[in-house]
């Protein structure tokens, strides 16, 4: 296809993909036209595989464009104030002592609740500027890729990667929160758009050692417990279910990547923020006393 014409197309579905959903469906949610969005670049690829390229970077400017719209509830962005005190005794867990499965999953649940959040912007400062920032440099989840920076990158380079997707049920204040939020190279984030955590045998990308045969993403063995670890805490949050595939996935990958010292500081960091812990980070053993997340 001639470059002129390739644009012209290009700015055609840019047009259809940001301009028709608004038009043609009325009372949605953000997150509604948002994913109608990634659904209709991802029929427009199945047909015209020769405009992946293209389709990769509409669908990142797609995704940096919801980015910046606030769905936090305002009373929902100024956070809960009134937590409990999250110290990092060791006595901290006493309550979920010999409990197992739902029971112990509501006691987690009554921990860490109540935490205090942020808008998204605000969490991603935290997230580029202070929680994963070493030294002035942050690491992409997926790849290993290191950028300089102190704050936003610029979103062609790195964004923030919603391990549990927001099309799946990160809303509002679980968008912002920081247990789950990661520094992603942005087309490692786009490659893996919302697919499920699977181990993948035949990648048409890969990249760090993170693969995505477009249905399924597996991460690579250094990170992949940290993401296991970030969606069984949001799993008990949010009170959202994990299938039960993915979650023998992420069960076997907590196993394969234990618990480094990054992951505990991380965990010190966010606490220092949200008021509240990844229970899962101080007792990894708390993951197998529980069958179904």
């Amino acid at each position: 296809m001639k470059s002129p014409l390739r644009k012209l197309l290009v700015f055609a579905i840019s047009a259809i993909v940001l301009i028709c959903p608004a038009q043609t469906f009325a009372n949605k949610a953000p997150i509604e036209y948002y994913q109608d969005a990634l659904d209709r670049l991802e029929k427009i690829e199945s047909r015209n595989p020769a405009l992946r390229v293209d389709i990769v970077r509409l669908r990142e400017a797609i995704t940096e464009l919801y980015s910046y719209s606030d769905l936090t509830d305002p009373k929902d962005a100024e956070g809960n104030y009134e937590v409990p005190d999250l110290s990092r005794g060791s006595r901290l867990y006493d309550s979920c002592e010999g409990l197992r499965d739902d029971a112990l999953k509501a006691s987690l649940n009554k921990l860490v609740k109540d935490h205090s959040s942020y808008n998204y912007k605000e969490a991603r400062k935290l997230m580029f500027g202070t929680v994963d920032n070493v030294n002035g440099m942050v690491e992409c989840i997926y790849t290993g890729k290191k950028i300089k920076t102190s704050g936003i990158p610029s979103s062609s380079i790195m964004n923030a990667e919603h391990s549990w997707p927001q099309s799946k049920g990160a809303k509002g204040i679980a968008k912002t929160d920081l247990h789950h939020l990661f520094p992603c190279d942005s087309n490692a984030n786009s490659r893996r758009g919302n697919s499920p955590f699977a181990y993948v045998s035949h990648p048409t990308w890969q990249e760090g050692g993170s693969k995505s045969d477009k249905a399924s993403f597996e991460v690579r063995k250094e990170k992949r417990g940290d993401i296991a670890r970030a969606l069984f805490y949001f799993s008990v949050r949010y009170n959202m279910r994990i299938d039960s595939k993915q979650e023998q996935v992420l069960k076997e990958w907590h196993e394969q990547d234990p618990v480094d010292a990054y992951e505990k500081r991380r965990n010190d960091k966010i606490q220092n923020f949200q008021n509240n812990r990844n229970p899962f980070i101080d007792r990894p053993e708390f993951v197998g006393m529980i069958k179904d997340f």
